[in-house]
């Protein structure tokens, strides 16, 4: 038996919590976690119905989400990772208080380079392999112009390079207050996106990218 940790928040938190959620307090905070008697699953279903947990949580309350996955062996071994990670966690919940996950998912063209066979010269394979994984001057120039159009309306902002449905994407990841939620969206609306790139907003969402 285990405990799969579904996220942290304070220990003053008042909140509803599903059947087979319990809490377990030391610190000034509260771990949520439901007991795992099995293997942990890897179906698609349990995936999605451990972030629709995570979803209710932090719809109620300020949460620090875990991916799926994390597993602690008892509840001894969940008040050490809390006394551990005490400092971290208050931290943490002070920068996200109240605040959802945006996201603006800008597409990039897929390049026609990858296939460069690393019997090229070594020089034209790293270059080739540099520019797959490199963000184009117009996502970049986009980034730019959101994050100028939206400023102040956000806590704080990340990008990273990913790929979503086998499409090379750059997502930007914001820190929203809620009480700026729907002016960030409004502004957003407002603003005129280079053609060439596709670009989607996403969310609001528990704040997963902001957790590190």
């Amino acid at each position: 038996m285990s405990l799969l940790l579904f996220g942290i928040i304070t220990g003053q938190s008042t909140i509803t919590l599903d059947a087979d959620l319990r809490l377990i307090q030391s610190e000034r905070l509260a771990a949520l976690v439901t007991t795992n008697d099995a293997e942990l699953s890897r179906e698609s279903a349990a995936v999605m119905e451990y972030g629709d947990k995570i979803m209710r949580i932090h719809q109620q309350t300020t949460l620090i989400p875990m991916r799926y996955g994390s597993l602690l062996a008892d509840e001894d071994d969940v008040i050490k990772h809390l006394k551990d990670y005490a400092d971290h966690y208050h931290a943490l919940l002070l920068k996200l208080s109240d605040c959802e996950e945006v996201g603006i998912r800008i597409t990039l063209k897929n390049r026609g380079d990858e296939t460069v066979a690393p019997q090229s010269s070594g020089q034209a394979y790293l270059l080739a392999r540099k520019s797959i994984y490199s963000v184009s001057e117009l996502a970049t120039q986009q980034e730019t112009l959101i994050n100028n159009a939206l400023a102040g309306l956000y806590r704080e902002q990340r990008a990273m390079l990913s790929v979503f449905n086998g499409q090379r994407t750059y997502l930007l990841s914001y820190l929203v207050p809620r009480a700026t939620l729907e002016s960030f969206k409004s502004e957003y609306s407002k603003l005129t996106i280079s053609a060439g790139e596709q670009v989607i907003l996403s969310g609001p969402w528990p704040p997963y990218n902001f957790v590190d």
